[in-house]
């Protein structure tokens, strides 16, 4: 049950988020990235982590990722309000002068053993970010120049300084890394799921307005095929991630980074099928610059690839049970 100092917090960033989502990619400007990010910086979100105990649950923080990722929203929260403040108080750091976003691989997935300068990921509004090496070591990173991302929503800049000279600001022990990487699954997961879910409420909201043959296009059965699909889709989706969310706040480190992954696997490849859905449904006019559904588009085909694919979460999964499993004979 959701406290009731929680509601009004998701019921400030609902507000928010109907004042300053942008219409089209023709409304992203740098004035509005501005305004909109201090409006947000305004609510105090990034507290919410900030003590022990946290003043909010890892499954209040999902739920208000999942409320941004709902709307086509230029503001850096997953970045600067909730991954940096949740690793700075895994780290045991007070919070610093700067104001950090995460680092992560050139590839924005999560750092792993090469040498390749990392990037800042959601940096808008943030002066550095924090690099979490495979060891656990932390280290603050200085921003560069932009990089190139096809999610038009997010800013990303290269980083540096993650070399021996680098400042390091503390070491995550191996139960806190696995926290942090589960809480950062599951946050990215959970904005994911948002997004996925506003797409095909809109094509579904679409397909009851667009007449094909005097009905419509909602009336008939190969469009209700695909909605429903996808409707499951993102139910499956939310399922999987809300119950990676209340493990973390209840489970053991090693079993919120498996739920974790089993989450984001899971949304890796369900929420690309739905929002494919969801613009197959709307068209020709979702193809077009001016339309809002290619943001959200944008952004899932961006975070099934952000921290972790497919590709790196099964073996991953799968590396237990093999080696603690026999292989089973084969017969013929």
């Amino acid at each position: 049950m959701e406290t009731e100092e929680y509601t009004l917090v998701r019921d400030m960033l609902r507000s928010f988020a109907l004042r300053h989502r942008v219409g089209s990619a023709d409304e992203i400007e740098p004035q509005s990235r501005t305004a909109a990010q201090h409006a947000l910086d305004e609510l105090g979100l990034g507290e919410l982590r900030r003590t022990s105990p946290p003043a909010a649950t890892v499954q209040e923080c999902a739920l208000l990722a999942e409320e941004h990722g709902r709307h086509p929203l230029t503001t850096s929260l997953l970045g600067t309000a909730l991954l940096a403040p949740e690793l700075l108080r895994l780290l045991g750091t007070p919070a610093p002068a700067s104001r950090p976003t995460i680092a992560l691989a050139r590839d924005l997935r999560f750092p792993g053993p090469d040498p390749a300068p990392p990037a800042a990921w959601d940096c808008d509004a943030a002066d550095c970010a924090l690099h979490v090496a495979p060891d656990g070591t932390v280290r603050r990173v200085t921003l560069g120049p932009p990089v190139r991302t096809a999610d038009l929503l997010r800013h990303v800049r290269e980083a540096s300084g993650t070399g021996d000279g680098a400042e390091v600001i503390g070491r995550l022990t191996a139960k806190a890394r696995q926290r942090w990487q589960a809480y950062a699954l599951v946050v990215v997961a959970a904005e994911l799921v948002g997004a996925a879910d506003a797409l095909v409420t809109l094509s579904t909201d679409y397909s009851r307005d667009r007449r094909q043959y005097g009905r419509p296009i909602g009336s008939f059965q190969a469009v209700q095929h695909l909605l429903a699909d996808a409707t499951v889709l993102v139910e499956a989706c939310a399922s999987a991630t809300r119950y990676a969310a209340w493990c973390l706040d209840h489970e053991p480190a090693d079993r919120a980074l498996t739920a974790a992954r089993v989450a984001k696997a899971e949304v890796n490849a369900s929420a690309v099928e739905a929002v494919y859905a969801g613009m197959q449904v709307l068209g020709g006019i979702a193809q077009t610059w001016e339309h809002v559904a290619h943001l959200y588009l944008r952004r899932v085909l961006v975070g099934a690839r952000l921290l972790a694919t497919t590709a790196d979460l099964l073996p991953a999964l799968a590396e237990p049970f093999a080696t603690t499993t026999a292989a089973p004979e084969v017969t013929r």
